[in-house]
């Protein structure tokens, strides 16, 4: 992987990391919306709230977004955000944030080559640029596909949350998962280039 020109940031087979822009804030309501059920939103999002987090965003230290995007770059498509959220420098840790259109979901193979980009890419971003020596996610232990992929690309289970949310009358476990640093230099040699 590597830098290329204009606003896009990184790239990996064929999905971009650009700067999260205003005129997405839209679809990402609708998206968050869709999908509140595996996301740690318990009220459905408005206009107002995509407007003040937006703003908020501006200045926090302790998170970068990003808009997910994909194609070619001379005609690139808005299908998601990501990004790093929770960064805690002095312990060099931060957590993964994901969410793509809920239609590709629903084709578990793009889904996976999607949120297979976005972790080669955030582990970059979070390990090369920020410094960090952890990366980790939450997940709800419904989301078995997520959790596989997860698993494959090289993040460990660390620990089970038991009942840790409450949603549609009942509580949901979620699960921990990591990567260290040293983990990433191993997978990111071995990685086929593109």
């Amino acid at each position: 992987m590597k830098r290329i020109k204009t606003n896009i940031l990184y790239k990996y087979n064929n999905r971009y990391l650009c700067p999260l822009e205003k005129e997405h804030l839209s679809k990402l309501k609708e998206w968050r919306n869709a999908q509140m059920k595996i996301l740690r939103q318990c009220i459905p999002l408005t206009d107002f709230h995509q407007e003040k987090w937006y703003a908020h965003l501006k200045g926090e230290k302790d998170q970068v977004l990003f808009s997910l995007m994909a194609g070619e770059p001379a005609k690139l498509k808005f299908i998601g955000y990501c990004g790093i959220t929770n960064i805690d420098f002095k312990n060099r840790r931060g957590e993964i944030s994901f969410l793509v259109d809920p239609k590709r979901i629903i084709n578990k193979k793009i889904y996976k080559e999607d949120f297979r980009a976005v972790l080669y890419m955030l582990c970059e971003y979070g390990f090369e640029e920020l410094n960090l020596n952890k990366i980790f996610t939450e997940t709800f232990d419904f989301r078995k596909d997520h959790i596989k992929i997860l698993e494959e690309f090289g993040f460990r289970r660390e620990g089970k949350l038991r009942e840790q949310y409450f949603g549609n009358g009942k509580y949901f476990n979620s699960f921990i998962h990591s990567i260290l640093l040293s983990e990433w230099k191993l997978i990111k040699k071995y990685e086929i280039k593109e």
